[in-house]
C-alpha cells in the first residue's frame, strides 16, 4: 500500500501547487481555507525534499501573511482569525516555520476577543463558529486564563442543570432546514466539543469546581442517553430533538458526529479529571466502532477529515499511538485503504470528491477536501506522531 499512497500524496501537492499558481485566495480560514492548504504544503516540503516547491511553500506563505490581517474578517476557528492565530502557535511551537505576526498580534486579539464576547451574549458556543473556537486559541497561548474563565462562566450559567440525575446541557440548532431545537450530542457543533474544552483547561492547569460541575454533568447527559447497541446500531444518537420524534437511525461513524466524538470526549475527561469509569466507557465505545465497517454500519461516503474515511483513519491512529491497541492499528490501515479507494473519480482533484447535499464537489479544503486527505496519507506514510491532530481536538 505505500507505494499507492506516496503516489496519492505526489497527486495531491500537485493539484495544490496548481491551484496556489492559478487561483485567488477566496478565504484564509484554517479548516475552511488557504491556511490549511498551507499547512499539508509545510508537511509535504518537510518529507518530500523539492527546492522548486519548497520556495513556492515559502513564497506562499509569505503571500498569505501579508494579506491575511487585511481581509479576513471573520474570527472563528473555523474559518476566520482564532483558527490561523492557533495555527502560527502550532507551526512554532513545533519548529516547521516561524510565522511572525508579533506587530499586529495584540489587535487581532482584541478583536477576536470582543467577538467572542458577542458569541456569549449570543450564547453560541460551537467550538467551530463561536466562542470555544476563540477560546482554544487563548488557551493555546496560555496568556489570558480570565478569557478562559468567562466561557466558564457562560457554560456554567447558560446549562440547563438537572439537579436530581447531575447532568447539564445546552440547547441549539440540530437541523437548520426545519430550525430544530435540540441537544447536540457531537464532536463538531455540540457537548463532546464541550467536554474536550473543559478537559484541555484542566490538563493546563484550570482546575476548579464549576470545571468539575461542568465535566461531570455533560458527561452524564451524553450517557443518560446511551441506546442499546444491539439494537440501534451505534450507543449514541447524533443529536436530541425537543419536540419532535427522534430519529431511530444510528449515527455515522466520522469525525464530526458519532460514537467517535464521543469516546474521544470521554476518554479525555476521564484522564482530565483521573475518573477511570469514564476511561474504560471511552474506550469501550472506540473499541466497539473499529467493527464497524460497511456502509450501512458507517454512512462513509467519501474520503474528507469532516465525515469521511481520512478522518476516521485520523482518530484511530490517534488512538493506537496513545494505547498501542492492536485493533487501533489495524482500524486505521483499513480506513487508509477506504481513503485511497475513494479516489475514484476522473473529473476529482486526485481523484478525489466530496459528498455535498447537492451532489458533489471538488474540495481542497483541510477540513472536507485534499489537503486533509493529503495531511492523514503522509502522517501515515511516514509514522510520524500526527502531531497537528491537535488542531480537530483530538489531543
Amino acid at each position: 500500500m505505500e507505494p499507492d499512497i506516496r503516489q496519492k500524496v505526489n497527486l495531491i501537492a500537485e493539484c495544490i501547487f496548481s491551484k496556489m499558481k492559478e487561483t485567488k485566495v477566496e478565504s484564509y480560514g484554517l479548516y475552511s481555507g488557504e491556511f490549511g492548504l498551507l499547512l499539508f504544503l509545510l508537511y509535504y516540503s518537510k518529507y518530500f525534499q523539492n527546492d522548486e516547491q519548497s520556495l513556492l511553500t515559502e513564497k506562499y506563505a509569505d503571500q498569505l501573511l501579508q494579506q491575511f490581517a487585511e481581509q479576513e474578517k471573520m474570527h472563528t476557528f473555523c474559518s476566520g482569525l482564532s483558527g490561523i492565530l492557533y495555527l502560527f502557535d502550532f507551526l512554532r511551537e513545533n519548529e516547521i516555520i516561524d510565522l511572525d505576526v508579533s506587530e499586529i498580534q495584540p489587535a487581532l486579539e482584541n478583536y477576536i476577543f470582543s467577538k467572542m464576547r458577542q458569541d456569549i451574549r449570543r450564547q453560541h458556543f460551537d467550538f467551530m463558529h463561536g466562542a470555544m473556537g476563540v477560546g482554544l486559541y487563548f488557551m493555546k497561548r496560555k496568556t489570558h486564563p480570565e478569557y478562559i474563565q468567562e466561557i466558564v462562566d457562560f457554560l456554567h450559567y447558560t446549562a440547563e442543570k438537572d439537579a436530581v440525575n447531575h447532568t447539564f446541557k445546552w440547547k441549539s440548532v440540530v437541523n437548520t432546514e426545519e430550525n430544530l431545537m435540540g441537544y447536540n450530542l457531537a464532536l463538531s457543533h455540540g457537548i463532546s466539543s464541550i467536554i474536550i474544552f473543559l478537559s484541555r483547561a484542566v490538563n493546563r492547569g484550570m482546575i476548579n469546581e464549576k470545571i468539575r460541575e461542568l465535566l461531570t454533568g455533560s458527561v452524564n447527559f451524553i450517557l443518560a442517553n446511551q441506546r442499546d447497541f444491539s439494537q440501534f446500531g451505534s450507543f449514541f444518537p447524533s443529536f436530541i430533538q425537543i419536540n419532535s420524534p427522534n430519529p431511530d437511525r444510528k449515527s455515522r461513524i466520522a469525525w464530526c458526529y458519532g460514537d467517535l466524538g464521543i469516546g474521544l470526549a470521554f476518554l479525555q475527561a476521564g484522564e482530565a479529571l483521573e475518573n477511570v469509569e469514564w476511561k474504560e466507557k471511552g474506550l469501550e465505545i472506540l473499541l466497539q466502532s473499529t467493527q464497524r465497517r460497511t456502509f450501512e454500519e458507517t454512512f462513509a461516503r467519501d474520503a474528507g477529515i469532516c465525515h469521511g474515511s481520512a478522518g476516521v483513519a485520523m482518530i484511530y491512529r490517534r488512538l493506537f499511538l496513545k494505547t498501542h491497541r492492536e485493533e487501533f492499528k489495524d482500524a486505521t490501515s483499513y480506513w487508509i485503504h477506504q481513503t485511497l479507494g475513494f479516489s475514484c473519480y476522473e473529473d476529482g482533484l486526485a481523484g478525489y470528491k466530496t459528498v455535498e447535499k447537492d451532489g458533489m464537489k471538488c474540495d481542497y479544503a483541510l477540513l472536507s477536501g485534499i489537503a486533509g486527505i493529503g495531511l492523514v496519507l503522509l502522517s501515515y506514510l511516514m509514522d510520524d506522531l500526527q502531531s497537528w491532530d491537535e488542531l480537530f481536538l483530538l489531543q
